[in-house]
């Protein structure tokens, strides 16, 4: 009987220190702002892709901005192998960090290493929020919602409840024929910024790009 409660003991014990062991192997968190200081090390980065391709080598190079600081940017590279990713997504990666052409980057060797956190898609923005902090949320997807007005061929404005904001959307014709002055939606989309216009918009071009009727309107 001893015997047994001494196996049970020791295999607790065993699961309790490969728990330890883990967790002092797990990389640390840090913010894109101070990768300089962990040159050579192994860490666990997050942030928003921006950008994303795929090289003829057969790798990967994904785009991330800092959640905290939209100025802050770095490469993640993986080295075989595509990870699915869209523009505004935000993920995990656990890599070396290195410096590649006055750019910091973070080496992945596995795509496994990369966890998507939060899909771009699952999120809505209200109006006042990409007004207060555009450059964070640029040349990412969106989602947002609001009342249709001054609808054109393929524009139409985009305002909240309180037309304290508004924002102008760029889509297909065959998309703004369903929709009506007055029309409460929700718009799937890009946030970019014209130069050459000085403004600000969101543009339908993608096929998950899309404008949807809420049933009932909005809410206040």
């Amino acid at each position: 009987m001893k015997f047994k409660y001494i196996v049970v003991f020791l295999s607790i014990l065993s699961l309790l220190i490969l728990y330890g062991v883990s967790r002092i192997s797990q990389p640390e968190l840090v913010s894109l702002s101070i990768l300089s200081n962990y040159e050579g090390q192994q860490v666990l980065v997050q942030g928003v892709v921006t950008t994303y391709r795929s090289t003829n080598f057969g790798s990967q190079l994904i785009t991330l901005r800092d959640s905290d600081n939209e100025f802050t940017t770095a490469v993640l590279y993986i080295e075989e192998g595509d990870v699915f990713v869209e523009f505004g997504d935000t993920i995990q990666a656990t890599g070396q960090v290195q410096r590649y052409k006055d750019q910091w980057e973070v080496v992945i060797s596995n795509p496994q290493l990369i966890t998507i956190v939060q899909k771009w898609n699952n999120t809505s923005f209200p109006l006042w929020q990409l007004a207060e902090h555009p450059t964070r949320y640029l040349q990412s997807n969106i989602n947002i919602t609001g009342i249709i007005t001054k609808k054109q061929q393929s524009t139409f404005v985009l305002t909240d409840p309180t037309e304290a904001y508004t924002l102008e959307v760029s889509c297909p014709v065959s998309d703004s024929v369903l929709f009506s002055n007055g029309d409460a939606v929700a718009v799937s989309g890009r946030f970019i910024y014209e130069p050459h216009t000085l403004r600000f918009l969101v543009q339908l071009t993608e096929p998950n790009h899309r404008v949807t009727k809420i049933k009932g309107g909005l809410n206040d």
